[in-house]
């Protein structure tokens, strides 16, 4: 089982949706975090979580809270929406979350991440899952969470070796990862640094009972990637047209819900930061999409990178 992971500014629901109609390999997609704001769910998700936007077969939403009270408010309205399972936030690792006590900034606080499920689970029979790090500033501070984990019936966990002030820099910590496979009593998913086929088949390797893989950037870099890890064999041709295709859709969805041609542009611009690994020389290629001031440059300089890749 391959998830798409939920990458705020990245995974919207233009990319999920485009990515569901080129590619395929991916078994679930997790939408980029939802939280409150002065008690009530902020109208700029409504795009995020809206069915319509969310059709594929299986699509997890992710919220991000700061105790039970803004979880009950989260899960009733995206219960009511018809979401089937909801997945807790205790992983983002950015400061300006993780200070509001949200995301990675609870996991000092066992008893805090105690009261939050016991809340959920005595009002809601809905799947949760949760994704979380060893820790926000030690490594340490997840032998303290897996007990309490333990107490409930999660759907599974997510767990990215890494404590959060590494943001996703330096090694995975592998040895907690160990401890963590070895204590949990929930179905185990990996998260953190594949990026290739031969990444997949060494973590399996180190880690063979693992089942279940969540990957973003690995995706963003290389949308072909859940396929090879599926043994899917995809000629040059396929890939090239697909990446049109891809690029084509994502070019158009957002020159359509963008309020300007400047914001499209900048929104492309943040695409081909991880797209743009598909082509050759990525820091070349990127830059002279940076470098583009108008759309009339830009889709000059998309026409020569892909010329580039039928040479």
């Amino acid at each position: 089982m391959i998830y798409l992971a939920p990458l705020q500014g990245f995974t919207d629901f233009v990319y999920r949706k485009n990515f569901a109609q080129v590619f395929t390999g991916v078994d679930a997609y997790f939408i980029p975090y939802i939280s409150i704001k002065n008690g009530d769910v902020p109208a700029k998700y409504n795009k995020e979580i809206t069915p319509e936007n969310n059709t594929q077969l299986r699509v997890v939403p992710q919220v991000l809270v700061e105790d039970g009270k803004e979880l009950e408010t989260l899960v009733a309205r995206l219960t009511d929406l018809g979401y089937s399972e909801i997945n807790l936030n205790m992983g983002c690792p950015y400061p300006m979350v993780t200070k509001r006590g949200k995301g990675s900034g609870l996991l000092p606080f066992p008893a805090k991440i105690e009261a939050i499920l016991s809340s959920y689970f005595e009002k809601w029979n809905t799947p949760l899952s949760v994704k979380l790090r060893a820790g926000l500033q030690s490594e340490n501070e997840i032998q303290q969470i897996i007990p309490i984990l333990n107490k409930f019936p999660l759907k599974e966990v997510i767990f990215h070796p890494r404590i959060a002030q590494q943001l996703y820099s330096g090694s995975i910590l592998e040895t907690r990862f160990e401890m963590v496979q070895k204590d949990l009593q929930h179905e185990l998913v990996f998260n953190g640094d594949i990026f290739t086929v031969s990444d997949y088949e060494n973590r399996q390797k180190q880690f063979p009972e693992i089942k279940t893989w969540m990957l973003g950037r690995g995706i963003l870099m290389n949308p072909f990637l859940p396929e090879e890890m599926k043994g899917i064999e995809i000629t040059a041709e396929t890939k090239r047209e697909k990446l049109r295709d891809f690029h084509r859709l994502m070019f158009e969805s957002y020159s359509e819900i963008m309020d300007n041609e400047g914001n499209a542009l900048n929104k492309m611009q943040q695409f081909w930061s991880y797209f743009s690994f598909n082509f050759p020389n990525q820091p070349k290629a990127f830059k002279q999409i940076k470098k583009s001031k108008s759309m009339i440059k830009y889709k000059a300089e998309v026409e020569k990178l892909f010329y580039q890749l039928y040479e």
